[in-house]
């Protein structure tokens, strides 16, 4: 008899215990006021595992984490893909006391004065911040500002009042439209971004007044004193960050923190100072711009004690992230397994379905639902951030940087572009693993589970190529070999690089360039290795740090760093403000455009490293595959990765449900799901680096996408890419000694951030907005193929939702789910099974004792 109960005990004991994620408790930090825990990482290495290179503002371009060739993929992060631009709006504060600034106060009678608004109330602190109401009105109105009867000008006696209609402080050029605002597309008719065409008369009697004239030099001499000053300061923290990663140890780790905190303080205090100027009576639309950018200041503009908050909500959150291990698999005494190296590399290479169940499963637990009352808070707090940079909610902040008021639903549509390609390459991948794992673990029509795709998050595909490949005896092309065998050198890589870019009709780049930029791993002090490219704000001083191999991936990230510094040295005439990419993810999409013209068969015959050429399609069908594992399966990732923060800051989606908001929209847009269910006591993002760390991730998105544009704008400038001509095609174009290529470039480059990213692709592309039917048309040919492989194999392209992925409460559901695909039914239905089958075989024992 109790044999059986043993029996009956046990059973119900696996039934509603044995998945690993259920009812594990996550140890809790101790916290301290100061947002910093016992044992909190403060050595080197530990501190940039806390704090990626824009948290602690000092080089402006890292590289990606060895997703274009640059560099070691082990940096922490597993994809820093793309660095963080220098400027790039401040991500996190730092609550100090405020200093003056030894600026000139405006005089309450000048036009520029901030005290032009005092009477607005308390309400509208910054109220002369003209950022607008989001574009979200539908009662748009773009007609004449004299058609406009309730908005004409001097409708009282205050000289300022046809800018200030219904006192209300968010409106900008209200006389024009009630619902402009600085994210309008300045290429729709009608429109004026910066109103230069509107009361045109008006404009005329304020240009033409002495006063407006001498207050507007007074303004100008403003701007070139902020500028002037905040070259130096950032001159300053940057050579202090370069002595630190040139030189780590406590000293110069102190010396750069002292000079990141005195940076972030001077920046704070300038958007301020910005902030208080009256922008409405300024009708140069750069002045306008360089105020406008300059007068944002992110988190850092938070009142101390919320700015004290979001600061250690970002360290016990990243403290987490940083300390999560886990117990190997079926090695329950082995527990130290940390993400870098043991779990990526286990993801990696492991074929085995049940340990990379347990790894994904362990770490998202572990990294992941221990700081989801952090990260609620955290959504709080953004909604005070976008209220002190003046957008209606935290998701409008999210995409300020891109100046769009409809910023989501325009990458939504790049993506129904590049959506086709996408569910052709998923079809191929999911047929390959069934055919590796058996169909009993994957279904032929439903999305892939994450975890077997080589990668903790299924961002990239590269890792399970070995299973994947088209032609496995068509092996991709290595021209390192034949680099050993010339005697390349790091120094030789650079000049080569430096050479494309001459090439190409751009600059070179100077002795003082190689004189003090780091190549290799020095020998008597340490260095931190991650690839990456340093403007030191004087114009002049320009660097590379990176700790080069000699092999293909290397030569490909030098070309990529080189390209970065040609940035710089194209826009190095605009003042500081506009000394960076159009926006956050220029930088390195141009980077990895000239990547693609490097990486091609083409230019390595040229250098010499390639003998023969490689002609047979099935060359042509590996390489691109393998470029598209790895750009194509990373877009809908990222852009599901920051629409899910969009919704969650903006209030479109519940605190409550944000798991399971999360991985409706993986399987919306990629078709990838869980490997297990998961319910809201999870909080999976968290196990990824960008979310604690509060990092933006659609620029990675963007990026991918903007480099085939202007690669694609490039070639056909060469005459590289003829479409539609197969003996052109855009995968196999190089725009080594292509000048035209070369021009095209350059003007974008030149252009900085002075003009509107769409204003500057429109200008030197001749495309206004992010396009993706040039992605599409480099991968064409493995478009095709893709096609002809579905037909060929009768296999289903896209996927079904086969069953729920996530519950609001896996305990009250009833449910129990392992790997493979799964739905509920089934699951109840073994349940019940396995429960008949002991309830049975106690009958039976009971049956036996009793005779």
């Amino acid at each position: 008899m109790w044999h059986c109960l043993i029996i009956i005990y046990t059973t119900i004991w696996g039934l509603v215990y044995a998945n690993p994620q259920l009812n594990l408790p996550t140890p809790q930090p101790e916290i301290f006021y100061n947002g910093y825990t016992p044992n909190v990482a403060t050595t080197p290495s530990q501190l940039k595992a806390d704090r990626d290179r824009s948290q602690r503002y000092g080089p402006p371009y890292s590289g990606d984490g060895g997703r274009s060739g640059s560099g070691s993929s082990d940096d922490g992060f597993d994809d820093f893909r793309y660095g963080q631009t220098y400027d790039e709006r401040m991500r996190l504060g730092y609550a100090y006391p405020t200093p003056r600034l030894n600026f000139t106060e405006r005089t309450d009678d000048s036009p520029f004065s901030g005290d032009v608004n005092r009477d607005r109330g308390p309400d509208n602190r910054y109220a002369n911040h003209n950022y607008g109401p989001t574009s979200t009105s539908t009662d748009r109105n773009y007609g004449n500002f004299n058609d406009q009867p309730n908005n004409r000008p001097y409708a009282d006696e205050n000289p300022n009042a046809q800018y200030n209609y219904n006192n209300n402080p968010n409106v900008e050029f209200v006389g024009l439209n009630n619902n402009r605002n600085r994210f309008e597309n300045p290429y729709l008719s009608n429109q004026d971004r910066f109103n230069l065409n509107q009361a045109y008369v008006d404009r005329q009697r304020f240009q033409q007044d002495r006063r407006y004239q001498q207050e507007l030099e007074k303004l100008r001499n403003l701007l070139v004193e902020t500028d002037q000053k905040g070259s130096l300061e950032c001159t300053a923290n940057v050579a202090a960050q370069w002595n630190f990663e040139t030189n780590v140890n406590d000293f110069t780790q102190t010396e750069a923190l002292n000079a990141q905190q005195r940076y972030v303080e001077y920046q704070r205090i300038t958007a301020q100072q910005s902030k208080r100027i009256n922008k409405d009576l300024i009708f140069d639309r750069r002045l306008y711009r360089q105020l406008m950018l300059q007068s944002e200041a992110g988190p850092n503009a938070l009142p101390i004690d919320v700015l004290d908050r979001y600061n250690r909500l970002l360290n016990e959150m990243l403290f987490l992230y940083n300390d999560a291990s886990i117990c190997a698999y079926q090695q329950p005494f082995q527990c130290d397994l940390h993400y870098i190296p043991h779990l990526k590399d286990i993801m990696a290479k492991s074929r085995d379905w049940d340990e990379l169940q347990h790894t994904w499963v362990e770490y998202h637990r572990k990294a992941g639902r221990g700081m989801r009352d952090n990260y609620e808070q955290l959504i709080d707090v953004m909604q005070d951030v976008a209220s002190v940079n003046n957008v209606t909610n935290g998701g409008e902040y999210w995409y300020l940087a891109y100046e769009s008021g409809n910023f989501r639903q325009d990458m939504d549509n790049v993506w129904e572009q590049i959506r086709p390609l996408y569910e052709g390459l998923h079809s191929y991948v999911r047929r390959k693993l069934r055919d590796y794992y058996g169909p009993d673990r994957i279904n032929r029509i439903a999305p892939i589970p994450s975890h077997i795709l080589g990668n903790m998050y299924g961002q990239s595909w590269s890792n399970v190529l070995d299973i994947l490949i088209p032609y496995p005896g068509r092996k991709l092309i290595d021209v390192t070999p034949r680099m050993v065998e010339q005697g390349y050198t790091p120094l030789l890589m650079f000049q080569l690089a430096e050479e494309f870019f001459t090439s190409i009709n751009m600059s070179a780049v100077g002795p003082d360039f190689y004189r003090n930029s780091v190549f290799e791993q020095p020998l008597d002090r340490r260095v931190l290795c991650e690839p990456s490219a340093w403007d030191f704000c004087n114009r002049h001083d320009f660097r590379v740090k990176i700790c080069t191999d000699i092999n293909q991936r290397s030569l490909i990230s030098v070309h990529h760093e080189m390209a970065h510094i040609q940035y710089f040295l194209q826009y190095r005439h605009h003042p500081k403000i506009f000394r960076n990419g159009a926006n956050p993810a220029f930088h390195q999409a141009v980077g990895d455009a000239i990547g693609l013209s490097v990486s091609t068969p083409k230019h390595l015959q040229t250098l010499g490293l390639l003998q023969r050429s490689l002609d047979e399609s099935s060359y042509d069908i590996n390489y691109l595959f393998t470029m598209a594992i790895d750009k194509v399966a990373f877009l809908p990732f990222a852009l599901a990765l920051d629409n899910w923060r969009y919704d969650v800051f903006s209030g479109n989606v519940n605190k409550r449900i944000m798991n399971c908001h999360y991985w409706n929209l993986r399987e919306r847009y990629s078709g990838i799901k869980p490997p297990v269910l998961r319910s809201e006591k999870d909080f999976d993002l968290g196990a990824k680096y960008h979310i604690p760390a509060n990092i933006p991730y659609v620029k990675y998105f963007f990026s991918t996408v903007l480099q085939f544009q202007l690669y694609r704008g490039m070639c056909r400038a060469a005459g590289q890419y003829v479409p539609n001509d197969p003996r052109k095609p855009l995968h196999k174009c190089d725009i080594y000694r292509q000048p035209a290529a070369g021009n095209i470039l350059k003007d974008m480059m030149a252009k900085g951030a002075s003009q509107p990213w769409q204003e500057v692709l429109q200008e030197t592309l001749g495309e206004g907005r992010l396009d993706g039917s040039a992605l599409r048309e480099y991968f064409a040919p493995l478009e095709e193929w893709l096609r002809l492989e579905a037909l060929r194999t009768n296999e289903y392209v896209g996927w079904n939702y086969d069953g729920d992925y996530c519950k609001r409460s896996i305990e009250t559901a009833g449910l129990q789910v392992f790997g493979g695909y799964y739905n509920g039914a089934a699951c109840r239905e073994l349940n019940l099974l396995l429960l008949f089958l002991s309830s049975w075989l106690c009958y039976l024992v009971v049956l036996s004792s009793m005779s």
